[in-house]
């Protein structure tokens, strides 16, 4: 309650308000005073007390409004105070500022005009304009989901703020080099051969019309698994990798279940009828013609294909389907699909290891099925040589029925005869398994590549001796025993069969394979060629004791899948004597996915009989050999990745060769012996991949770091700077020496299980190996030193995405952005980088002087120099690191400078960073092309090897960002999108 004293007393603050107010009024003093007294002796309290209390109440707002004029007018030092006739005392008391010296007063009006605009070009946010021109040319990163039934997201890179196409032609894989290894992959494609050709191009997209594409493709993607630089894959394969195919674990039932199951299905009054062998090869050559010869996609009767299907491969269907059609091509195809779909018959090429051995199948030594060698299909022993055939020919004509009648849909649709309804889009979806997809994946190889040819009477029953392993492989041998059965009766041959040697000689001149031109003159004779599908080994002829012990393609077991990066360890082939992963590789015969690579090898190998006489039968398709002065590596074996960047390497559909020869082992095969990399502390609080967190990676690879783009100042981004604190530096690769193990001779862990497709009765004679790099420094001012690197952990190395610089970095030089670079620098090139990615620059040199067991968070700080007891001559370099602070959930990023002041910064060019490109090396310029040049082979440096090298001891999975394709920031947002830890910068 207020207190009423001042009605006996007024205050002397009330007088002085009372006397400015008469002063502002007009009134005189005299008569004021006089009426007040008159007010006063009439009503004395109560007009008295609401007099009072209005003016105590409008004082303090003139006081406050005052103040705000002062405040205003004192943030600028150029700006003064109205003076006033007499100066106002403030409510404390407090003295005013003085007044700015006579004459340096703007017009009030002007300066009050001028101030706002200052203020508002500082402190505005960036529009949705400047933000599209300064990240013109830099890649942005994403993980979509591509709907229901399709398995993880599908990661991609795009440039959404960019319409020039040599901005979006770029890409951080390499082109598919030849026609012939078109197979690897089920995504769409044109490879360089057809590019280069604008007439094949046109009769591959002609013939690429109206037909139906499956949702359904290999995982990793097999065109980004080599990327543009060496011994690298590309972004989108290194996010699948941890959700491959070859992680997919088998779930069948038991043999007696799927036996049961198979008998019940044969025997059933629904689905499938009785087919006989003759009836397969007859229905699957009448598939096949009709397939090839007509030109409009089977512009078939509907009633006709009705009647062919029910009533010679399946019984009609006992529900309605379509009620306004009951012999529309949707009744058809559900039949179908759920016949495919019927679980426990059929074989599952969702798992990598069936779709190697799908050749097998078909041309594998029927010799080979004995009792402690059993065939399995979905963990089913089969024992009847020709069951395997017969169930896979039976799986193949209901794909191939399936495929054509969704392709005669896919005409209808596309020339506006049909259309289709959202829910039958939907059922078929719900209804195709992977499996179903992956099996139209094999009709459609199956009808674009086999020629089923029948086999004369006379011929059945010829009986030859055996004319050994590479007469059979070279076709001069013939059957030895033919067993009379009608799936024995045909021959399957390749329709492709020239383009497929092609292929093979190019696959060997990429890899200087050493006997080249004994291969070259077995494909002008024309005496490679796909051998009998037939036994060739007589059943009393006595085996070797690689193909006597297995026929199956893993010949030890797989061991126990990690979820980490690495799912391939000490896994053995066996190279057949049939030659049947020759006659996979020459028919075409191949599925999506690494199978491709393992017979290009394979078939070299079986062709060279110099080599197989030296290497042996037994082979490591994950590891590598020595032979003819040069070594081979898989990209899946650490080695291969590491050699990839030295000088003189080649690469080529999953194999490396490279001039260094390891010392210890002879001309044989040789496994690695690794760890897997091990998790990063941001990736082990969830179980699943990475790929799975959508929203994670699309937030931690925005441009903006994940913040709202209505907001973003320019004071938010930070320029990377490129400059070296290296001193110059050369570093010489002495030798590759493998350690032969405790357990030289290749053998099981104890946690390992044994595949359905494996046979463990006996070990394998390749030896087990751990490896060690040495390198010698010399660095200015130092000492040289050797340098030894143990490949220890089985890491990857990802291609930075290349990206085009942007010329309108100048929107962000205002006076409130931060100096990351010094005014004598030369010009930015590249993309600025968002304050919520933080980074540490760390010369090679001085990770060279720490310890391979220093925790990888003292590397994210600049490190001090190095204590007393370290080797002498070793020195800490000045470290780039940036220095603000972010409440960002980004990881902090190492990267590691392999890049010295001698070494040129060259600018980037447009449209670098294509499929192939040279490098750009200190004292020259690379030329720059899309296709594959011969410079790419002469790139690589010993400095690369041994940033590799570093990285493999340390458990480090790295991108490599090369100056010239790419600039910093990039790459660090890149390795956000990862989640990785480590860019290596090269120059």
């Amino acid at each position: 309650m207020p207190s009423f004293t001042f009605l006996k007393t007024p205050s002397r603050q009330s007088e002085q308000s009372e006397q400015i107010e008469r002063e502002d009024s007009g009134v005189s003093p005299e008569n004021d005073s006089k009426e007040t007294k008159d007010v006063v002796q009439k009503r004395p309290s109560k007009r008295k007390f609401f007099r009072g209390l209005f003016k105590r109440s409008s004082l303090p707002s003139e006081t406050r409004a005052e103040r705000r004029g002062i405040d205003q007018f004192s943030t600028s030092p150029s700006l003064s105070l109205p003076s006033p006739k007499s100066p106002p005392t403030s409510p404390m008391n407090k003295p005013l500022p003085p007044p700015p010296p006579p004459g340096s007063e703007p017009e009030p009006t002007a300066s009050v005009g001028k101030n706002p605009i200052k203020l508002d070009r500082i402190i505005s946010p960036l529009s949705q304009a400047d933000l599209y021109k300064i990240f013109s040319g830099a890649p942005q990163f994403f993980a979509r989901a591509e709907g229901h039934h399709t398995g993880a997201p599908h990661p991609s890179v795009a440039f959404p703020w960019d319409s020039e196409l040599h901005i979006r032609d770029l890409c951080d894989h390499v082109q598919i080099q030849d026609e012939a290894w078109g197979c690897v992959t089920a995504w769409p494609h044109i490879t360089v051969q057809v590019s280069k050709n604008p007439e094949a191009k046109n009769e591959q997209c002609e013939r690429q019309r109206a037909h139906f594409l499956p949702r359904c493709r290999e995982r990793p993607n097999m065109l980004s698994m080599q990327g543009t630089e060496r011994g690298t894959v590309g972004y989108q394969a290194a996010l699948e990798i941890a959700v491959a195919d070859a992680l997919e674990i088998p779930d069948g039932g038991s043999p007696d279940e799927i036996s049961e199951h198979r008998k019940k299905f044969l025997n059933g009054k629904d689905g499938l009828r009785p087919i006989t062998d003759a009836t397969l090869i007859d229905q699957l050559m009448a598939v096949s013609e009709v397939y090839q010869e007509d030109p409009l996609k089977h512009r078939r009767p509907t009633l006709q294909m009705y009647t062919e299907l029910f009533t010679q491969i399946l019984f009609p269907p006992s529900r309605v389907i379509d009620s306004n059609d009951p012999y529309s091509l949707q009744v058809q195809v559900e039949s179908l699909v759920q016949v495919l779909a019927t679980p426990l018959i059929w074989v599952d090429f969702s798992l990598v290891e069936w779709r190697i051995k799908l050749g097998h199948i078909l041309w594998g030594s029927s010799s080979d099925v004995l009792p402690e060698d059993e065939i399995t299909v979905n963990n089913e022993v089969v024992h009847e040589p020709g069951t395997q055939k017969y169930w896979l020919l039976l799986q193949i004509l209901l794909s191939c029925e399936l495929l054509v009648r969704l392709d005669m849909i896919s005409r209808n649709i596309d020339h506006g005869l049909e259309a289709v309804k959202p829910a039958e889009i939907r059922r078929f979806e719900q209804h195709a398994t992977a499996n179903v997809k992956w099996s139209m994946l094999l009709a459609r190889t199956w009808l674009e590549s086999i020629r089923i040819e029948k086999i004369n009477s006379e011929d059945e029953t010829a009986e030859k001796k055996p004319a050994g392993w590479l007469a059979t492989l070279t076709g001069t041998g013939g059957a030895a025993t033919t067993i009379s059965q009608g799936l024995n009766k045909v021959q399957f041959h390749g329709r492709h069969q020239a383009q497929q040697l092609a292929g093979l000689v190019h696959f060997a001149q990429k890899l200087g394979w050493p006997d080249l031109d004994n291969l070259k003159a077995k494909v002008t004779a024309n005496t490679i060629s796909i051998s009998d599908s037939v036994a060739s080994t007589s059943a009393g002829t006595p085996m070797t004791m690689a193909t006597g012990r297995s026929s199956s393609y893993f010949a030890y077991r797989r061991p126990k899948i990690k979820r980490g990066l690495s799912s391939h360890k000490n896994v053995q082939a066996i190279i057949h004597p049939a030659g049947w992963l020759s006659n996979s590789y020459i028919s075409g015969l191949i599925l999506p996915g690494e199978g491709l690579s393992h017979f290009l090898i394979s078939t070299l190998l079986e062709n060279d009989d110099a080599a197989v006489a030296r290497l042996g039968e037994e082979a490591n398709l994950y590891g590598g050999f020595i032979y003819g002065e040069k070594s081979f590596w898989s990209t899946a074996c650490i080695i291969g990745r590491v050699l990839a960047a030295g000088k003189g390497a080649s690469e080529c559909m999953g194999w490396i060769s490279s001039n260094i020869l390891p010392r210890g082992p002879g001309e044989e095969w040789v496994n690695i012996d690794v760890e897997p990399a091990p998790r990063d502390d941001s990736t082990k609080k969830s179980s699943k991949p990475r790929l799975w967190h959508k929203s994670v990676i699309e937030h931690a690879g925005s441009v903006v770091g994940g913040a709202d783009m209505s907001s973003i100042l320019p004071g938010d981004f930070v320029l990377p700077s490129d400059t070296s604190f290296q001193p110059s530096l050369s570093i010489t690769f002495e030798s590759l020496d493998l350690f032969s193990t405790a357990e030289s001779v290749h053998s099981d862990s104890p946690d390992d299980e044994p595949s359905p497709l494996t046979d463990v009765s006996d070990e394998g004679k390749i030896q087990t190996y751990s490896a060690m790099m040495r390198f010698t420094s010399v660095a200015e001012g130092e000492e040289k030193r050797e340098v030894n690197v143990s490949l220890t952990h089985d890491v990857y190395f990802v291609t930075a995405h290349p990206c085009i610089p942007s010329p309108h970095a100048e929107i962000l030089k205002t006076p409130t952005s931060p100096t990351s670079v010094s005014s004598d620098s030369p010009k930015f090139l590249g993309h600025p980088l968002h304050k919520a990615y933080t980074y540490t620059k760390l010369p090679l040199l001085t990770l060279l002087s720490f310890p391979a067991t220093t925790p990888f968070s003292t590397f994210l700080s600049p490190p001090s120099p190095p204590s007393p007891s370290s080797p002498s001559g070793s020195r800490t370099y000045l470290t780039d690191s940036t220095t603000h602070t972010t409440s960002s959930t980004i990881p902090k990023v190492l990267v590691i400078d392999c890049t010295d002041s001698s070494m040129l910064h060259f600018p980037m060019v447009a449209g670098l960073g294509g499929s192939e490109t040279s490098s750009v090396r200190s004292g020259g310029s690379g030329e720059i092309a899309r296709g594959e040049k011969p410079s790419r082979g002469k790139r690589g440096t010993d400095l690369e090897m041994l940033a590799r090298a570093v990285c493999a001891e340390r458990g480090w999975n790295a991108l490599i960002s090369r100056r010239g394709r790419g600039c910093l920031g990039c790459a660090v947002r890149e390795a956000g999108a990862l989640g990785w830890r480590v860019v290596v910068r090269i120059a």
